[in-house]
C-alpha cells in the first residue's frame, strides 16, 4: 500500500485505544480521532501518536478520510453509520450492531444500495482456531454435511469470567449482564458455524451474586449473571451456548460431536485444542491432532482483514448481514427473558 489510508475513530473510550494500537502497527495509515469530550480525543490522540479532531463531522466530510472505526456508545452505533456510509466511508463498528429493541433493518436497505464495506466486530471470529473449525465444518462440506467430520451431532459453546470489573456491567439499566457481556460472542459462533439458528429456548437465567465487591466497594446489581440456551442448526444439530460472570478464571472453549470425530477448540492457551476422527479425512490422522497455534493478537487479525476489505472491497466474515441475522436470534433471548 503505497499511498496513505486515512482512517477517523469515532469514540475515544478504552475500545477505541486497542483498534488505534492494532491499525499503527499496519503500514501507510493516518488516524485522526474525534470523541464528544474534547479532552479524551486529545489525550488519546497524544499517546497513541495520532491526530485529533473537535468533532465528528470534520471527520466525515473529510474527503481524504476513506473509512471510520466507530467504538461509540452502542445506541448510537445505527446513526453514525448512517451518516458514515452517507458520505462515502467505509465502517468497521464495535460489537452489537446495535440495541435490541432497535431495528436495523434501514441500514440493510442503505447498505444494498452502496457498495460500502460495514465490518461489526465480533472478534471470536479471528481467532485462528475457530477459523479452522469453520473451515471443516461449513466450507468443506456438501450439503450441511462436514467432509472431515460428517454430520455434526452437538456443539457446545462457552464462555465464563468473574465479572466485578465495572458496576455497569452488572446493571440492567446500563445494559449488563452475561448476555449482552459474554453470550452474544458464543451465539455469533454458533450462528457463524451453524446458522440460521432457530427454535431458541432460554433454559436458565440467573442472578447468582446480587452482591459484589468492585472496586473495593460492595454494590448490589440486577443483571443476571449466568445464562443457558439452547437451539437448532443447520440439518438439526442441536446447541448449547452458555455465559456467565461467575466463573473464578476466565474459560472459554467450543466443543463439538459428530459422526466421524470431535472438534474442541479454546482462545486460551492453556485450554487443550484439538481434533479426534475415528476415520482419516481432510488431511488430518486418526485419532487425536493437537492444535496448537501459539499466541495471536486477534485485535491485530482483526483490523488487518478491515483494512484489507477496503482496499480490496471484499468482506468474508462479520458483514452487516450476519449482525442482523445475530440481532434476530439476541432479540428472541431477550423476550423470553423479560418475560
Amino acid at each position: 500500500m503505497k499511498q496513505k489510508l486515512k482512517i477517523g475513530i469515532i469514540g475515544c473510550g478504552k475500545q477505541a485505544e486497542k483498534h488505534i494500537l492494532s491499525l499503527k502497527k499496519i503500514p501507510n495509515i493516518s488516524l485522526v480521532l474525534s470523541d464528544i469530550n474534547l479532552e479524551i480525543a486529545e489525550n488519546l490522540a497524544k499517546k497513541t501518536g495520532a491526530s485529533w479532531t473537535k468533532n465528528v463531522e470534520e471527520i466525515l466530510n473529510d474527503p481524504e478520510v476513506k473509512a471510520v472505526v466507530v467504538c461509540t456508545p452502542t445506541p448510537t452505533h445505527i446513526g453514525v453509520i448512517k451518516k458514515a456510509i452517507n458520505t462515502k466511508k467505509d465502517v468497521f463498528c464495535e460489537k452489537p450492531l446495535c440495541e435490541y429493541h432497535q431495528d436495523p433493518s434501514e441500514l440493510k436497505e442503505l447498505i444494498e444500495n452502496t457498495d460500502r464495506i460495514v465490518m461489526i466486530g465480533y472478534i471470536y471470529r479471528f481467532v485462528p482456531i475457530f477459523e479452522e473449525g469453520y473451515r471443516l465444518i461449513k466450507q468443506q462440506n456438501i450439503e450441511g454435511i462436514s467432509l472431515v467430520f460428517g454430520k455434526v451431532l452437538s456443539a457446545f459453546f462457552r464462555l465464563g469470567g468473574r465479572g466485578s470489573h465495572q458496576v455497569w456491567k452488572h446493571k440492567k439499566a446500563t445494559g449488563g449482564g452475561a448476555i449482552n457481556e459474554m453470550l452474544v460472542h458464543m451465539i455469533d459462533l454458533a450462528n457463524w458455524y451453524f446458522g440460521p439458528l432457530k427454535d431458541v429456548e432460554v433454559i436458565s437465567c440467573d442472578l447468582c451474586c446480587p452482591k459484589r465487591v468492585i472496586n473495593g466497594e460492595e454494590a448490589t446489581v440486577d443483571a443476571e449473571d449466568f445464562v443457558l440456551i439452547r437451539c437448532y442448526g443447520q440439518n438439526g444439530v442441536e446447541i448449547y451456548c452458555q455465559a456467565d460472570l461467575i466463573t473464578p478464571a476466565f474459560s472459554q472453549y467450543v466443543e463439538i460431536q459428530a459422526e466421524n470425530g470431535s472438534f474442541m477448540g479454546s482462545i486460551q492457551p492453556d485450554m487443550p485444542s484439538y481434533i479426534f476422527l475415528k476415520e482419516s479425512r481432510g488431511g488430518y490422522s486418526v485419532g487425536k491432532t493437537n492444535l496448537n497455534y501459539g499466541y495471536r493478537n486477534i485485535w491485530d487479525i482483526q483490523m488487518l482483514s478491515f483494512v484489507q476489505a477496503v482496499l480490496s472491497r471484499i468482506l468474508d466474515r462479520n458483514t452487516l448481514k450476519d449482525s442482523i441475522e445475530l440481532q434476530k436470534v439476541m432479540q428472541k433471548i431477550k423476550r423470553q427473558v423479560e418475560r
